[in-house]
């Protein structure tokens, strides 16, 4: 197999434009979702799967200015700013799973978990005051809070079984090569 070699210039520039392309795809998904009112949420799962193909292939400082362009462009674009901050705070999720897949797997799960009802706590609070979004009462939302991360849970066995699906069987015929260091 012929090796090529690229210049530190010719590496970044491949790197950006695998990014723009990644981010313009992620916008595009968001849009979608807000245009249809129903699929924000889905749209903003299958939006950062863009985040996780950039952790694999290009790295983590690369994954981070596509969740930061993706975001900007989203809130600057989107109809539906609940949409974009959905986004804001939940699309860089796939980042942070790399992070905690390292640890112990008790101790990951519970990161996991912690972060994600603090992620949404903060979106319940930025919606209410700065959106002006009415929420549900205390009770219900201990419902929804429980519910969340259930399906919070399942998102993330999901992103799981897509990773892995991706590096044993997509990974080798694509034949993505020279983007990382």
């Amino acid at each position: 197999m012929k090796k090529t070699f690229l210049t530190k210039g010719a590496l970044t520039t491949r790197r950006l434009a695998v990014c723009s392309f990644l981010t313009a795809l992620g916008v595009v998904f968001m849009l979608v979702g807000a245009l249809t009112e129903i699929l924000d949420l889905s749209m903003m799962l299958l939006s950062s799967l863009c985040i996780v193909f950039s952790v694999i292939e290009i790295g983590i400082p690369w994954a981070w200015l596509v969740w930061a362009a993706t975001s900007l462009l989203s809130f600057l674009f989107l109809p539906s700013k609940s949409a974009a901050l959905l986004y804001l705070l939940g699309g860089f999720y796939p980042i942070v799973k790399a992070g905690l897949e390292k640890l112990r797997p008790i101790a990951g799960w519970a990161l996991k978990i912690l972060f994600f009802t603090a992620e949404q706590f903060l979106f319940v609070l930025i919606a209410q005051k700065v959106l002006g979004l009415t929420g549900a009462g205390y009770g219900l939302a201990i419902v929804e809070t429980v519910l969340a991360v259930i399906v919070f849970v399942l998102y993330d066995l999901c992103l799981t079984a897509c990773i892995t699906t991706y590096l044993i069987r997509l990974r080798r015929r694509l034949r993505i090569k020279n983007l990382r260091d």
